[in-house]
């Protein structure tokens, strides 16, 4: 199966052959509204040795063929090379072997914002791929580690711990505000753009059961409301909604958003009244029941 794909500055052509993975890269004109943005992390730059560790252990990991395509089976390139505009967005390698020493070290400025040298076993870079059991997050990808003794965790754990406690903590997130997602948000997927399905036509169960509709009448009950709160906050980074899925998915490309969405383009611009309500609501500024 060939899939093309646009990253970046690159058009990469996924080949997979018996479930091998082979890159074919071609330049291509780059969109700069798609270009990731700076880490908080750039400029702490890693010496000789700790690139080499980096490269080994963690980019080792990355591009680890499990055999697949589909959620829990897919190479950690197979998706994070092409999705832009989300948190964890690495460049294409530059050959089937693997990245450059000088991609590596734009990788690691995306990595470090994953990391918690304070506390590592609280690194996103951990947590998503984790089993929810053993104390995961929601991971659109799947469940690699059932556990944290599995030898890839443990490797990646080790390596954050061998980094100094103080070098990269993330900063505290905003809270994202409940009473009003329950008030103005569910109301976004009960109400459709002319022409467009709701959102709760496709997001009603299963991971991306975000905008289910309400059981009895119009309005939502407070466990419905609840558990469609915490679907959506897999799929919003506090703080960041240029980096959250959720806003990302329905916004045109031209206008920033992701590449992909089996769905209708919402908004076209980041500058549409209701994607800047919900741009609020994502940086912690919009609360209460009031939507106005």
């Amino acid at each position: 199966m060939v899939t093309r794909l646009r990253s970046g500055e690159r058009w990469a052509t996924l080949t997979l052959t018996g479930g091998g993975l082979a890159l074919v890269l071609g330049l291509a004109t780059a969109v700069s509204s798609c270009a990731p943005a700076e880490s908080p992390a750039a400029g702490q730059a890693l010496d000789t040795a700790e690139l080499e560790a980096y490269r080994t252990t963690v980019e080792g990991v990355f591009m680890t063929d499990r055999g697949g395509t589909t959620s829990g089976y897919a190479a950690c390139v197979m998706c994070h090379t092409w999705q832009t505009s989300v948190r964890f967005s690495l460049e294409t390698p530059d050959s089937d072997a693997g990245w450059s020493a000088e991609q590596s070290r734009r990788n690691f400025d995306v990595v470090s914002q994953l990391i918690n040298t304070a506390d590592p076993e609280a690194s996103r870079l951990l947590r998503k791929p984790l089993g929810a059991g053993a104390g995961g997050l929601t991971h659109t990808g799947g469940t690699y580690w059932t556990s944290p003794e599995e030898p890839e965790y443990v490797a990646l754990l080790e390596w954050i711990e061998s980094l100094p406690d103080d070098r990269f903590i993330p900063a505290a997130e905003p809270e994202v505000d409940f009473e009003f997602f329950s008030a103005c948000v569910q109301r976004v997927f009960a109400d459709p753009r002319e022409g467009q399905l709701r959102c709760s036509n496709c997001h009603s169960g299963g991971l991306a059961g975000f905008a289910p509709a309400p059981a009895g009448g119009d309005a939502w009950s407070e466990e419905e409301a609840q558990l469609a709160y915490r679907s959506l906050s897999r799929l919003i980074t506090p703080g960041d909604p240029e980096q959250s899925r959720f806003l990302l998915k329905p916004l045109h490309p031209d206008g920033g958003g992701a590449y992909t969405h089996n769905g209708p383009r919402r908004w076209q611009s980041r500058d549409d009244p209701e994607w800047q309500m919900l741009a609020g609501w994502v940086r912690g500024e919009r609360t209460g029941a009031s939507c106005s």
